[in-house]
């Protein structure tokens, strides 16, 4: 429709196409998949991206690596709960790890976890993890055809993720049970987050909680 009646909105745009000599040959079957050379990714200039300080390279990394986990955290520990679904940090850990490792010789972004996409896989009905290797092998295989997504508004693709999480925005059940100091880190946390970005709330919220602490009376001892 957006073609047809010239949408005048955002649009995902072009899609960069893989070479089509490229891919990976396992047998007969190929995967439109392109590896880097192990030299080129050392010899990225990662450190100029970052005003050539290691130190800004290092914090940043490790805020990101913290705020990936947390939000694994968030969406393992809720499943669990409402649906029953056990998980294990170290096996997140691990398993998020090596994505991450898979990803930079891909040239691609780290993998992380999305509360917002994993509500919409509930919200289509998935219960367990073969829907999440089905998902992942659709990508993959449909990557030469995905230009056929570049009309489609970023409206509507906001639209789809906000139906998933709409309900826990409007009304935060865990945050609004918080009490005390908890309410102050939470709601601080949160409202950061939501005024800055992922890694500027995560600081936020530490810095709410060295506050908290500080201020916070000790318990007398008998």
């Amino acid at each position: 429709m957006s073609m047809k009646f010239d949408y005048p909105g955002n649009v995902v745009g072009e899609i960069p196409q893989l070479d089509p000599d490229a891919g990976l040959n396992l047998g007969p079957i190929k995967i439109p998949i392109s590896l880097l050379n192990p030299k080129d990714l050392m010899e990225a200039p990662l450190v100029e991206r970052f005003g050539g300080s290691y130190v800004t390279l290092i914090i940043s990394a490790s805020l990101f690596a913290a705020v990936n986990f947390l939000s694994i955290m968030g969406i393992a520990s809720g499943f669990e709960a409402e649906n029953g679904v056990k998980w294990s940090a170290p096996r997140e850990l691990i398993s998020q790890g090596v994505a991450c490792i898979t990803a930079g010789f891909c040239g691609s972004a780290p993998v992380s976890g999305s509360m917002s996409r994993s509500l919409v896989s509930r919200m289509a009905g998935t219960t367990s993890q073969m829907s999440c290797m089905v998902t992942a092998l659709i990508w993959i295989y449909m990557m030469p055809y995905m230009s056929i997504m570049s009309p489609t508004p970023q409206a509507a693709l906001s639209a789809v993720i906000m139906s998933a999480v709409v309900k826990s925005v409007i009304f935060p059940k865990d945050l609004m049970a918080m009490k005390g100091t908890d309410a102050i880190i939470g709601w601080g946390t949160g409202v950061g987050t939501a005024v800055t970005s992922p890694t500027l709330g995560f600081g936020i919220g530490l810095i709410l909680v060295a506050a908290t602490s500080v201020l916070k009376p000790k318990s007398k001892k008998d």
